[in-house]
């Protein structure tokens, strides 16, 4: 989704459903019923990806740490630099939120 881009159908429903969602607490609840474990493990590490891309590490440096493949990593990276602004801005967003 380039600037201006407007989410799918389906990212919106998401999005509509996860701000439903009161607070940290009640979206893990949330979340641990909706999802599977393995399914939790592989957006935590989605996450983790990002982070450490926005962070500048290397691909090979990412493979290596969080044990997962270049391809994977590629697609983050792709994401990070020819994908909307307004996704990168919102990963920091996100961050620096946590960071406080």
């Amino acid at each position: 989704m380039k600037t201006g881009a407007r989410p799918s159908v389906l990212a919106r429903e998401l999005g509509e459903i996860f701000a439903a969602v009161s607070g940290a607490e009640e979206m893990a609840v949330f979340l641990e019923g909706m999802l599977t474990p393995s399914e939790l493990e592989e957006v935590m590490c989605r996450w983790r990806l990002m982070l450490k891309l926005e962070a500048g590490e290397t691909q090979r440096e990412i493979a290596r740490s969080l044990g997962i493949s270049l391809g994977k990593i590629s697609r983050g990276s792709r994401l990070l630099k020819y994908g909307s602004t307004e996704f990168a801005e919102i990963l920091a967003g996100i961050r620096g939120r946590l960071d406080q």
